[in-house]
């Protein structure tokens, strides 16, 4: 490949990142969505004022939404907000950069992915050929539709952000094995994508455990575990051993038991075995999305999508699982002969191993796709560039690759032209998804903040979005609690329905994570004055622990309202004390405790509970926390010692007033 063209073909890949910022930053004035309320709106110890290392560690270990926390991610939150500020633009803006940083990461793994294919199976391939087809699939990549969600749906910063890390990782391994099959050291490289970077993609999001995954693919279809002289390579057998075989089955052995228990308590409406039956429809749909979009299919919002009973129930999942299974056999058979189909499938489909199998996920979401979408790219343009003959109708095929790429840009400009704007977000996702719970709720929500008073042209709109959203099948009860904040806030009547919706989808089901986030909500609001009636709340509180009596969540809910509104300290005391006995590894229930003891003049029991909290602060993330709590405790006992001794003085100060007298 001569100087020019390897100058040309990097203009072109960088204008290509440019252009795909452009077309997507219109999406930075988009809102919240979802996730991003509970995870980085509503979360406190994310809103950092400083950068010293504890309130650091305090912001990355602040999110549940995984069983690692998700720290670098979170942290990488917490720092767009104190740089930037909290409003969504700069955390779009954030997410477009990697989006645009990992375009050009594709690129370099699709290059040696390629490399590694013309040493193994093509010498006679033209470098050239190569290096433009990498920067397709990268172009590809980089404008695809259905990539769109991992990109501007904020929190989805988790999914890009591991694939950032993953790549490194990716490319680290293929380097390497080239380097061994050169005869020059490259076991390094290995090594450090294992042990640095991998852990990184992980501690952003879990997905990241599918790293030695794609490698094992990219071994058994590029390199055949082959060492410089072509026999096996047992250095490689062991490194699998350690880094996949070995941690999955401990994995899976430790998460097993629980696994089943979540089906149970989750509130979802499927079962396991339900969900193992719908995944095979779900990922056939992944690839025609990612293929061949189509604008009206791709949205946020698919909790609408019906579950399989049966494997003729609907008859598609018969079809589908058949489907899958032919595509294996596909990529099995094509090993040799089709190289990079067969990596192209077994990519697409590893990657879907921890969101389409027995994990209590919910069934589709798009940005599952962000970094398996790379295989099938890989599949489709390897086929239709590289096949044997290449020169055969060239241009017609490359003609052909160039409007597929300017197709996937134009869809993806559509989508982000949907979502720069919150209102026209929200009512076209609720126009196309009218039976979606989310997407009903979604339009009701942004409505309701644009009321601002009780004579508001919007408030007939709103209120009739989110009674339109809670008669929805299987919603949550966040519609009806919106409307009764909105309503209190407002000193409107509140309609006895909107209550009965709410004890009724409570007490059918186990509270869901949007049930929870209702109950905050009213909570919240009573607090701030809204004029909920007692007994209404106590009884929406004895409906959601019929179904749900051991979610510590819930529990502390209620015992904020028992504090704060009640003002009922014994049974808050009672709740709080469960709560940490259900769940005693969450430190904000620790502190919620202390805080409590303290104010009741527990003194013991505080330095009990605070000495629970630093067992806790093994990372010294809890610093701050553990210092606010100790002064608390120091400053009450200062006040009742100061009590102490006034009242031992007042019997001498009314006797020295009766001498007087």
């Amino acid at each position: 490949m001569s100087a020019r063209s390897r100058t040309l073909l990097w203009i072109t890949l960088l204008f290509t990142s440019a252009l795909t910022a452009w077309i997507y930053w219109p999406g930075v004035h988009g809102g919240f969505l979802l996730d991003d309320y509970g995870n980085i709106v509503q979360n406190a110890a994310l809103h950092i004022h400083n950068l010293h290392p504890n309130t650091l560690l305090a912001a990355a270990f602040s999110s549940h939404s995984g069983p690692l926390d998700r720290p670098i991610s979170m942290l990488s939150f917490a720092l767009d907000e104190y740089f930037w500020g909290p409003a969504p633009y700069s955390m779009k803006a954030t997410n477009i950069v990697i989006h645009a940083l990992n375009g050009l990461l594709v690129f370099a793994v699709a290059s040696l992915i390629l490399k590694a294919y013309r040493r193994r199976f093509r010498p006679e391939l033209d470098a050239g050929l190569l290096a433009w087809t990498a920067l397709a699939i990268a172009a590809a990549w980089m404008l695809l539709p259905i990539n769109l969600t991992a990109v501007l749906y904020i929190v989805q910063r988790m999914t890009s952000l591991s694939a950032t890390f993953a790549l490194i990782a990716i490319g680290l391994y293929l380097s390497g094995r080239l380097r061994m099959l050169e005869g020059r050291p490259g076991l390094w490289r290995i090594l450090l994508g294992f042990l640095v970077f991998a852990p990184l993609s992980v501690l952003s999001k879990e997905d990241g455990a599918l790293i030695p995954v794609y490698t094992l693919i990219l071994e058994w279809t590029l390199f055949g575990f082959a060492r410089v002289d072509g026999r096996r390579d047992r250095r490689l057998y062991l490194l699998y051993l350690l880094v996949l075989i070995l941690p999955g089955i401990a994995g899976l052995a430790w998460m097993w038991p629980g696994i089943q228990a979540t089906f149970e308590h989750s509130g979802r409406l499927f079962t396991m075995h339900e969900r193992l039956l719908t995944e095979p429809r779900v990922v056939l749909l992944y690839i025609a999305w990612s293929l061949l979009p189509n604008l009206g299919a791709l949205s946020l919002y698919h909790d609408d999508f019906p579950f399989s009973t049966g494997l003729l129930s609907p008859p598609t999942t018969l079809l589908s699982i058949l489907g899958i299974v032919a595509l294996v056999a596909l990529a099995l058979w094509q090993r040799r002969q089709r190289p990079l189909l067969s990596l192209g499938i077994l990519w697409f489909l590893g990657g879907q191993l921890l969101t389409a199998t027995i994990f209590n996920l919910e069934l589709v979401f798009e940005q599952r796709n962000y970094l398996p979408d790379f295989g099938l790219l890989m599949a489709l343009f390897s086929m239709t560039l590289l096949e044997a003959p290449v020169q055969r109708l060239a241009l017609p095929r490359r003609i052909l690759i160039v409007g597929l790429i300017a197709l996937y840009g134009a869809i993806t400009a559509l989508r982000v032209h949907e979502w720069a704007n919150p209102i026209r977000f929200a009512v076209l996702s609720a126009a196309a998804h009218p039976h979606s719970p989310r997407a009903t709720y979604g339009l009701g929500r942004t409505y309701a903040s644009l009321v601002d008073n009780a004579q508001s042209p919007m408030l007939p709109l709103a209120t009739a979005a989110l009674e339109k959203a809670a008669a929805v099948p299987h919603a949550s009860i966040l519609p009806a609690s919106a409307l009764l904040i909105m309503h209190a806030k407002l000193k409107l009547p509140l309609k006895t329905q909107w209550w009965q919706d709410i004890e009724h989808t409570l007490a059918r089901r186990p509270a869901t994570a949007q049930d929870i986030n209702g109950l905050t909500a009213m909570v919240n609001c009573a607090m701030g004055g809204c004029s909920f009636p007692t007994g209404r709340m106590i009884r929406v509180f004895q409906a959601a622990f019929e179904q749900s009596p051991n979610s510590a969540n819930l529990i502390t809910i209620y015992s904020n309202y028992a504090l704060n509104v009640l003002h009922d300290y014994s049974l808050a005391r009672q709740l709080m004390k469960t709560a940490v006995k259900l769940a005693p590894n969450l430190s904000q229930y620790w502190i919620n405790l202390a805080r409590l003891d303290i104010y009741l003049g527990d003194f013991a029991a505080a330095e009990q509970d605070i000495a629970h909290l630093q067992r806790l602060n093994r990372l010294n993330h809890l610093d701050d926390a553990l210092k606010n709590l100790r002064a608390r405790l120091a400053e009450a006992r200062k006040i009742r010692a100061g009590a102490a001794k006034q009242h031992e003085r007042m019997p001498a100060k009314k006797a020295e007033l009766k001498a007087h007298e």
